[in-house]
C-alpha cells in the first residue's frame, strides 16, 4: 500500500476516533457539570497540570523515537525502550506521591492559605490517589507506537475510545450517587488501567519484555535529551495557564475557565492528534526516503489546515457565547467570553506543522528552542496581563502567546529549505469573512 493511501486511511481513523472521543468527552462534561459543582473541575484541572508536568519533565520521547528511528524493528531495541518506559513510570509515581506529601505538609503548617486552588484541603489526597496513573502508564505496551509508525491506527483508536468510555461511565455512575470529586478520580484511574491492559492484547503484536541493549539505550537517550527539554517547555507552555491561574483565582473561577478552555481547544487537540499520529510518521517517511519532496508535501497539508482553522476561528470568536449559553447552566455563563478569546489561539495551528517537519528531520533541539521561547513568554506576560486587566487580559495573553514562536519558526524553516513566504499567510483573510458571517448569524439568532 502506498504512503498516500496509508495516510488517508490513518487520517480517517484518527479523525473518527478523535471525533468520537471528543463527543464522549463533551457528553460526559455536560452530564458531570450538572452533577458536580465548578470547584471540583477547578481542582481536577490543577491535578491534571501536576500529572502532566511530571510526565513531561520525565519524557524521553520514546514513542517519537520509535516512529523516527531506523532501528525500531529490532526486538532488542523495543525491549530496551519498554524497560526505560517502565522505570520512568515508577519514577513518576514516586515523584507525584512526594509532591502530595509536601503539599499536605504545607497545608498543615499554614503556609498555604487563602482562596487559591492550591489551598484546597482535598488537593493532596486527590494528587496521591492519581499518582497511580503514572505507574500504570509506564507498563503500556510499545506495540501501539509500532502500529503508529506503520500508520495502522485502527486498533489504537479503538483502545483509546473503549478505555475513555469505560472511565466516563464510572465517573457518571459514581457522581450520581456520591456527588463528590472522587468520581473524577476513580474514573480516570480505571480508564488508565483498561488502556494499559488492552495495549498488551496479543492481536497488537509480541509482548514487550524487560531487556537491555547498550546501543539501543544510547539511541533512546541521545534522541530523548532534546525531547526531554522540549517536553518541559511544552508543559510550561501548554499547562502554564492553569498552573499560574491556580494561584490567582478561586477554584470556582478556574472551573469555569476550564470549561471554556475545553471548548476552545477541542479542535486544536483533535488536529494535534492527527499531526502526531498521521503527519509525523508520514513526514518522517518522506524525510528518510525522499527529502526533496518534504517542502511541497508540507505546504499541501498546511493549506488544508489553515483553511479549516481560519473558518473555525471566525465562527468560534463571534458565536462562542451562544454555544456556552445553550450547553451550560448560568454558573458557567462567563465561560462564553473566555471561549471566544481563547479561540484565537487556533490561528497559529498551521505553523505548528513546521515543527513536525523539523522533528521528522531529527532536529529535536529546534523544537526545544521554540517551546522554551513560548513558555518563557507565557510566564512573563500572563501574570502581568492578569495584574492590570484581570481574567480578560490573562485570556488575551494566553490566546496570543503562540505569536512569539513565529519569527524563530520561520527562520528555522528557511534554514532547512522548507519555507515559502507566499504560502505562509495566504489563508489569513478568511478569518475576517468567517467572523463577519458569525456575527450576522448571531444577530439573526
Amino acid at each position: 500500500m502506498g504512503l498516500k493511501k496509508k495516510v488517508f486511511i490513518a487520517g480517517n481513523w484518527v479523525v473518527v476516533g478523535h471525533f468520537t472521543s471528543q463527543l464522549v468527552r463533551l457528553g460526559g462534561n455536560l452530564v458531570l457539570t450538572r452533577l458536580l459543582v465548578p470547584e471540583m473541575f477547578g481542582l481536577m484541572a490543577i491535578v491534571s497540570v501536576v500529572l502532566g508536568g511530571v510526565a513531561m519533565f520525565s519524557d524521553l520521547g520514546i514513542n517519537q523515537n520509535i516512529i523516527q528511528s531506523k532501528n525500531a524493528g529490532e526486538k532488542k531495541y523495543i525491549n530496551t525502550a519498554w524497560s526505560i518506559q517502565v522505570l520512568r513510570g515508577i519514577v513518576m509515581f514516586l515523584v507525584i506521591m512526594a509532591l502530595s506529601v509536601f503539599l499536605y505538609y504545607l497545608h498543615n503548617t499554614g503556609i498555604l492559605a487563602g482562596n487559591s486552588v492550591y489551598a484546597h484541603p482535598q488537593l493532596p489526597f486527590i494528587l496521591a490517589a492519581m499518582s497511580v496513573t503514572g505507574l500504570i502508564s509506564g507498563f503500556n505496551s510499545l506495540n501501539m507506537a509500532l502500529l503508529n509508525r506503520g500508520l495502522e491506527l485502527k486498533k489504537i483508536v479503538m483502545i483509546e475510545v473503549i478505555s475513555q468510555l469505560a472511565g466516563l461511565l464510572l465517573m457518571i455512575l459514581f457522581a450520581y450517587f456520591q456527588r463528590n470529586i472522587w468520581a473524577l478520580v476513580f474514573g480516570t484511574i480505571v480508564s488508565s488501567f483498561i488502556k494499559m491492559m488492552l495495549s498488551h492484547h496479543s492481536s497488537l503484536g509480541e509482548k514487550s519484555r524487560v531487556g537491555w541493549d547498550r546501543d539501543a539505550a544510547y539511541e533512546v537517550f541521545h534522541f530523548g535529551k532534546w525531547v526531554f527539554g522540549a517536553s518541559i517547555f511544552t508543559f510550561l507552555m501548554g499547562q502554564g495557564d492553569r498552573l499560574i491561574l491556580g494561584w490567582l483565582i478561586t477554584p470556582k473561577e478556574l472551573g469555569v475557565y476550564t470549561v471554556a478552555f475545553f471548548l476552545a481547544t477541542a479542535l486544536k487537540v483533535a488536529l494535534k492528534k492527527v499531526i502526531s499520529s498521521v503527519f509525523f510518521p508520514a513526514l518522517s517517511d518522506v524525510a528518510r526516503n525522499r527529502r526533496q519532496d518534504l517542502k511541497s508535501i508540507y505546504y499541501r497539508v498546511r493549506g488544508k489546515v489553515d483553511l479549516l482553522m481560519m473558518i473555525v476561528v471566525g465562527l468560534m470568536a463571534s458565536m462562542g457565547h451562544v454555544l456556552v449559553d445553550f450547553l451550560y447552566d448560568d454558573r458557567y455563563q462567563d465561560a462564553g467570553w473566555i471561549f471566544e478569546i481563547l479561540s484565537f489561539s487556533l490561528l497559529f495551528m498551521g505553523t505548528s506543522i513546521a515543527g513536525v517537519c523539523l522533528m521528522a528531520l531529527g532536529n529535536s533541539k529546534a523544537i526545544m528552542t521554540l517551546t522554551a521561547t513560548a513558555a518563557v513568554s507565557l510566564f512573563i506576560c500572563l501574570p502581568l496581563a492578569y495584574h492590570y486587566y484581570g481574567l480578560w487580559g490573562a485570556s488575551i495573553a494566553i490566546a496570543l502567546n503562540p505569536v512569539v514562536e513565529i519569527p524563530l519558526m520561520l527562520y528555522m524553516m528557511k534554514k532547512h529549505n522548507i519555507f515559502c513566504w507566499r504560502k505562509e499567510f495566504r489563508m489569513w483573510p478568511i478569518v475576517l469573512v468567517s467572523y463577519g458571517v458569525g456575527k450576522t448569524l448571531v444577530s439573526f439568532l
